[in-house]
C-alpha cells in the first residue's frame, strides 16, 4: 500500500539543500533546474510550454498534459490538495512517462492473501503455510512477481489438511478479479513532490524580486 509520508520524507532528505536555477524563462517558455551545489544526486528539472509540463531526473521523466489551460504552473498550484500534490488529478493529466505512474503492487497482494488466509486458517489449519510453500518453497511452480503470475498462483492454489478426506475439507483459493493489486509508484510520487516544491520554489523567488 501507498506510504505517502514515507515519500515525502524521501523527497525532503535527498533535495535537502538544493537551489534553483532559472536556465531560461520566457512567457511560459521555461526551463528550471533544482539542485545542489555539490552536485550530490536527485537533480531535477522542470520544462513548462503552453499547456505542457515535464518533470526530468533521477526517478524518471513524466510529462503533463492539459487543454485549453495554458499555465500548467498554475494547473499545479490550483490543483494541489494544501500543501500537497494531487497525485490522482495529475496522474490523469500524464501525457507520456518513461517509468511508470501506477504499476502491480505485491504488498497489496500479500495483504489480500493474509486476509483471507487468516480467515481460512481455523477450518483448514495449516492453510498459510501451504500457501508459503506453494509460492516460495524450493519446488514451487508459482510466483508473485507481477499481477499475472500472482493472480495465477492463487487460482491453481488448493490445500487438503493433513488427516482429512472429502471435497468439503478442501480449501479453494477466491476469485481474485475483484481484488485491487495496482498502486502508485514512489517515483512517480517523487516527482509529483518535485514539481510542486520546484514551483513553491518558482514563487518564493518571484516574490523576493518583486
Amino acid at each position: 500500500m501507498t506510504d505517502y509520508a514515507s515519500t515525502a520524507a524521501r523527497f525532503a532528505a535527498e533535495t535537502r539543500g538544493h537551489e534553483m536555477t532559472v536556465l531560461f524563462e520566457q512567457g511560459l517558455y521555461r526551463h528550471l533546474r533544482f539542485a545542489s551545489p555539490d552536485g550530490s544526486g536527485y537533480r531535477f528539472d522542470l520544462h513548462t510550454s503552453p499547456n505542457r509540463l515535464m518533470f526530468t531526473g533521477a526517478v524518471g521523466t513524466y510529462v503533463f498534459s492539459v487543454h485549453p489551460t495554458e499555465d500548467m504552473f498554475q494547473l499545479f498550484r490550483d490543483s494541489s490538495v494544501g500543501d500537497q500534490p494531487n497525485f490522482g488529478y495529475w496522474n490523469e493529466k500524464l501525457a507520456a512517462w518513461n517509468e511508470p505512474a501506477i504499476q502491480f503492487s505485491t504488498e497489496l497482494f500479500d495483504e489480500h492473501v493474509a486476509k483471507e488466509l487468516a480467515q481460512a486458517e481455523e477450518f483448514f489449519p495449516g492453510v498459510t503455510e501451504a500457501w508459503g510453500e506453494h509460492t516460495e518453497g524450493v519446488l514451487c511452480d508459482h510466483s508473485t512477481d507481477s499481477e499475472e503470475s500472482a493472480r495465477e498462483a492463487m487460482a491453481a492454489f488448493e490445500y487438503l489438511p493433513r488427516g482429512q478426506w472429502g471435497e468439503a475439507w478442501r480449501f479453494r483459493a477466491p476469485y481474485t478479479s475483484a481484488w485491487k493489486l495496482d498502486d502508485y509508484d514512489w517515483r512517480y510520487l517523487w516527482a509529483c513532490h518535485g514539481a510542486l516544491w520546484g514551483i513553491q520554489q518558482y514563487d518564493a523567488a518571484k516574490a523576493v524580486s518583486a
